[in-house]
């Protein structure tokens, strides 16, 4: 979500509490594609803006819960959000998608 919200390639780093994700900011960044940004910052546990002398860039970092309380797999959830992702207009324009916080909701209460 990330990577289409900022248009840069987002890095993935993990470890045994979760996984982090940044991606760089361009030097414009418009109204649309600063709310999706937000959207997408909004779906994780913790995330920040960090800006040094050479970059610019937003992280977002999901912990692994091990607490489940829904019927559902993570791992089910985790593909039935990447599939819509994965073909949704909204979602790969970095358009806020209303179907796509759905999931991440269902995706976040799997892990918890």
């Amino acid at each position: 979500m990330l990577t289409a919200a900022t248009g840069t390639a987002s890095r993935v780093a993990t470890d045994l509490d979760g996984f982090r994700v940044e991606a760089d900011l361009p030097a414009e960044l418009s109204a649309t594609a600063h709310a999706a940004v937000l959207a997408a910052l909004a779906t994780a546990d913790r995330y920040g803006h960090t800006r040094t002398r050479t970059s610019e860039y937003v992280w977002a970092e999901i912990s692994r819960e091990a607490n489940v309380t829904t019927n559902e797999s993570p791992d089910a959830a985790y593909r039935a959000l990447l599939g819509h992702t994965m073909t949704c207009t909204a979602c790969r324009t970095g358009t806020a998608c209303p179907d796509a916080t759905k999931l991440v909701r269902v995706w976040r209460e799997t892990r918890r």
